[in-house]
This record gives structure tokens, C-alpha cells and sequence, in this order.
């Protein structure tokens, strides 16, 4: 939790008679008595609300101080459900609200009766389900339903983001507090690591050769590795590069900067406009923006290419920046359209037309656009190659920071704008054989890392993905289980909570053909945490290797 303890809120309560016969008079018994109970549910906010409370009330009015008070306690309750409250706590509520879920079920049976009781206690707390559907099943939600596990996953949810956001209304994000992220994501980012990190270490995969991995060395060669991750986004960056100088395409960076009423902190202090939005409704702002712009596009048979970065400001305000590549004829009227959706929106205010929307010509002369994004890239993985941030801040925690941030909001960094399929790319290098002509150019070009030659063996940069000449090729999974009376083999195909199991990537097809990269059966063991973790010095070390981000 955060720093403020609930020893002094008690302590303040103590001496904040604030009655009307006390030499500082402030307010009545009631509002003493309404103050007490706010604290008393919210303990970790004491210190900043008891500020904030004392700064409105001098520089406004007593009810402008209560008034505030009210509002943070209202944005921290759901119903009965106080999200100040800590996990422990959390997980008591989630067990007696799934028990209530499961009490329905046992009482009406797994029918639409129960699901619409249950859907209304779901809604309640602000957690939506799928609508009932009597050509679907239902089970598997009434199943959840009835899991205190998934409601806690659900409500802890809420509880960080709701509690991040108040840290935001308090002025706690920000330049001058703490960067992109409270001191308390920060500390819940390090609580899933380490719980991430104890997982992967009790757990392995053995195949039918007896082959065995713990799923940390299967993580530390996947893309899931945060170096990885940033050597293959280099890697297609630059190959990017490479087709637009043989294509003759033009490079331009673009920056995209919410309508000012999006943002939390302003020019030193708190905006006034700050209409309470979350990093995550201003990335859905950019999203719903971003398709307009490209549908405006494709209509002007524009089809740029490259990777999108999102960043967080300093008070968490999200903003986007686009390395794109496309025609020299395509830049002026790709610029038009984007500054006029950029502008949409309050376009009107006061330095919209300066900061909404910013735009650079990518100079070969001056350096190359992979060199261009590379601090951004490294800005928001780990900070390596980097000695401070934007903000005079040191990169490597500043990165710790804003990787809790993306974590907390759940929000997706970076991704590819057009070109051919990154996953047919992973696929590739995982090939054993092929007599398809078409399948070994693109494998030769993915096996020795040139994305640049992967993407002409695909089709080039705008070729639409659905005429690619590969994709990739999923098999739903079955799992197999023996049933020792009968000797009867039953396939099951379902997950925990019974929904249908998404089908699974098993390899590529091309031309009808399939090309199988996964033909090994895994299965996982879980072993006692305590063979795998050493709870000492070097189990710290590990877990520093197992994510670069300082925590």
C-alpha cells in the first residue's frame, strides 16, 4: 500500500473534535462525525485527503472541502464493497459473494433464472458478463460465477485501477510527485512479478521424450522476455526501414496528444478541465480516432506501414507516436487527415493546433528512423541505452514505472501498423522442413532475423493480410483422459470453467498444404515452490533476470 498509515488517521481523529465550541471551528458535529467515517474507510489516503481537505476548506468554503471528501470516498465504494479495503479483505468479500452466486444456482438450477439473478449481482459491482443467449451456453459463466478466484481476479482489478485513479485526482501522479505511476502500482507491479516469477518456477513441461523445462526457461526465449521482446521490435523496425529505400516510400514520425480535458496534471498544478478519465478511456479515445483515420485512408487507397508506440505522459495521460512509411505522393494529404481528426475534438482550445498533433519528415541524411524510435522502444521497455528520461528522470526506473503503468491500465504499448503477420514470422523459425518454394523463401528470410526480406517474400509492405501467401494454422486442443473402468479414451476439449478452448496455433498453411512447427505433446507439472525458489539473495538476482525493469 501506499505510505500513509492508519495509525495517524486514528491519531488525527482523536484531536479533530472541530466542534463548534473548539478555538479552530470547523464545521459541526456532523461534519466531524462524516469526515471520521471517510478517513476510517480509506486509512492508506490519509494524509493526502486530510491536505486536500484542509487546502479547499481555507482557500473555498466548508462544504466545497466536504464535498470533495465525498466525491474520493463515492469514486473508492461500489455498492458495499469498499476498495480501500486490503487483499485479504478483498478475498473474504469475493468468497461470500461467489458463495452467494453458488447458493442461487443450487436453489434454481443452471437456468436462465440464475443467470440473470447472478448477472444482476455481477452488475452491481460494475463487472459486465455476456448477455444470455439461449443458443449458447450459459454454464461456464454461472461457473465463474460461482469461483471466489474469479472474482477476486475481477475485483482486484478494479480495486488497483480505481485506487491508481484517485491517486491521479489527488495530484500524486505527476512531474513533481511521482511519474507516470503511484509509489503504490509500482508496488503492486513488484507483488505480480515476483508472484509471476514463483510461478514459473514451480511449474514444468515435460514432453514424450521426457524432455523438461521449468516455464521460466521457456519465458526466457520467448517474446515475453522484455529483451527479446525489444531485439525482434528493432529488428522489424529496421526491416521496415529497408523496404521503404528500396520501395522509394517516405518516412514520418507523428505525435498524437489528447484534448486537454483528458489530462490530470497541467502546467505545474491540477487542471480544472480534468474531466476524471483513465489512462485507459484516453487510449480508448486514440483507438476509436485511429479508426476513423485509417478508414479515411484506405478510401484515398493510402496504406502507410510501420509500428505505433503509446507512452504515458507524466501525470499517466496516455500519447501515441507513429513511425509510418508510404508513398512520397501519400505524406501531404496523410498529414490533412490525421491533424483533422487529431482536431475533432475541442480542436477549438487553446494550443490544440500547436500540440495535438505533431509531425516530422524522417531525414536519411540526418539518421535513420529505426535510430529515431529506438529511445521511445527503450523508453518504454527498460531504459537500457538511455541515461534519463523526458523528465530529467533516471530511465531505468522511469521504465519500471511505466511498465507498471501499461500493466496496470492494461494497455498495449506497441504494435505493427500494416505489413505481414509477425506470428507467421515466429512460426517460420520454428520450421523444421517444407517442399513448398513459398514457405522456404520466407523461412530462409525469418530464420536469419531479415524482416526486410521476410515481408517481400509475404507480398510486400500493403498487400493486404488475407492474400498473403501463408498463414497461420490453429487446431483446437483436445485433452485426453482414460476412463479406468471401460478403458474408454474421453476427449475433452473444454476449459476449467467449461467454456470451449480456443483453437491453438499448430503450425502454417499454404495453398491448402500444412506445415506443422508444434508436432510435441507438452504437459505441465507443478512441484513445490519451495524445490524451485530459493527464498534468499539469489532468488532476487533471478527474478532481476527474469525481468530487466529495476523493481
Amino acid at each position: 500500500m501506499v505510505s500513509d498509515s492508519p495509525k495517524w488517521a486514528t491519531e488525527w481523529h482523536d484531536f479533530d473534535t472541530f466542534l463548534p465550541s473548539s478555538k479552530n471551528n470547523t464545521g459541526t458535529r456532523e461534519n466531524y462525525s462524516f469526515r471520521k467515517a471517510v478517513f476510517k474507510r480509506h486509512p492508506y489516503f490519509y494524509n493526502s485527503l486530510k491536505s486536500h481537505y484542509l487546502r479547499i476548506y481555507n482557500q473555498k468554503n466548508l462544504h466545497e472541502a466536504d464535498l470533495f471528501l465525498y466525491k474520493i470516498d463515492k469514486s473508492l465504494v461500489i455498492h458495499d464493497l469498499n476498495l480501500s479495503s486490503t487483499p485479504a479483505e478483498i478475498k473474504v468479500f469475493c468468497e461470500n459473494i461467489s458463495k452467494r452466486c453458488g447458493f442461487t444456482i443450487a436453489e434454481y438450477g443452471q437456468n436462465k433464472t440464475s443467470y440473470q439473478i447472478c448477472q444482476g449481482i455481477a452488475n452491481r459491482y460494475t463487472i459486465q458478463i455476456d448477455s444470455y443467449d439461449a443458443d449458447k451456453p450459459f454454464i461456464p459463466t454461472l461457473n465463474k460465477l460461482a469461483c471466489s478466484n474469479w472474482w477476486f481476479r475481477k475485483i482486484n482489478k478494479l480495486r488497483i485501477q480505481y485506487i491508481e485513479q484517485v491517486h491521479r485526482k489527488l495530484n500524486l501522479v505527476n512531474k513533481d510527485a511521482s511519474c507516470y505511476a503511484s509509489a503504490f502500482a509500482l508496488e503492486n507491479r513488484k507483488t505480480q512479478l515476483e508472484n509471476s516469477f514463483e510461478y514459473l518456477m514451480a511449474n514444468q513441461i515435460v514432453n514424450e521424450d521426457g524432455q523438461t523445462y521449468t516455464l521460466l526457461d521457456v519465458y526466457k526465449k520467448s517474446v515475453s522476455n522484455p529483451r527479446i521482446r525489444k531485439a525482434e521490435l528493432m529488428t522489424r523496425i529496421r526491416g521496415f526501414e529497408e523496404v521503404a529505400t528500396t520501395m522509394g516510400h517516405a518516412g514520418e514520425f507523428y505525435t498524437l496528444t489528447s484534448p486537454s480535458k483528458y489530462h490530470a496534471y497541467s502546467n505545474g498544478k491540477a487542471n480544472p478541465k480534468f474531466n476524471d478519465s483513465t489512462p485507459k478511456d484516453v487510449n480508448e479515445y486514440f483507438n476509436n480516432n485511429w479508426k476513423l483515420i485509417r478508414s479515411a485512408l484506405q478510401k484515398k487507397n493510402i496504406h502507410p506501414y510501420g509500428f505505433r508506440v503509446v507512452e504515458p505522459h507524466h501525470d499517466g495521460t496516455p500519447h501515441w507516436h507513429l513511425l509510418l512509411f508510404m508513398h512520397p505522393d501519400d505524406v501531404k494529404t496523410t498529414r490533412s487527415i490525421i491533424s483533422k481528426y487529431a482536431l475533432r475534438e475541442d480542436g477549438n482550445e487553446r494550443g490544440a493546433k500547436k500540440h495535438r498533433f505533431d509531425m516530422t519528415s524522417i531525414d536519411p541524411n540526418k539518421g535513420s528512423a529505426a535510430g529515431y524510435i529506438a529511445k521511445y522502444i527503450s523508453k518504454n521497455i527498460d531504459g537500457s541505452d538511455l541515461d534519463d528520461d523526458l523528465y530529467g528522470n533516471d530511465a531505468k526506473p522511469a521504465a519500471s514505472k511505466i511498465d507498471a503503468w501499461s500493466s496496470l491500465w492494461g494497455i498495449r504499448q506497441f504494435q505493427q501498423i500494416g505489413g505481414p503477420s509477425v506470428t507467421v514470422w515466429r512460426e517460420l523459425r520454428r520450421l523444421q522442413e517444407s517442399e513448398q518454394p513459398e514457405v522456404v523463401t520466407a523461412f530462409v528470410a525469418a530464420d536469419s532475423g531479415d524482416w526486410a526480406a521476410y515481408v517481400m517474400a509475404m507480398g510486400g509492405a500493403i498487400l493486404p493480410r488475407r492474400n498473403r501467401p501463408i498463414h497461420p494454422y490453429y487446431e483446437t486442443k483436445v485433452n485426453e483422459t482414460v476412463d479406468i473402468d471401460t478403458g474408454e479414451i474421453i476427449q475433452n476439449n473444454l476449459t476449467y470453467y467449461g467454456d470451449v478452448k480456443a483453437p491453438s496455433i499448430k503450425g502454417l498453411i499454404n495453398k491448402s498444404v500444412i506445415n506443422l512447427t508444434r508436432t510435441r505433446l507438452w504437459k505441465k507439472i507443478t512441484q513445490p515452490m519451495t524445490t524451485f525458489v530459493p527464498k534468499n539473495e539469489s532468488r532476487n538476482k533471478e527474478l532481476v533476470k527474469l525481468h530487466p525493469i529495476p523493481i
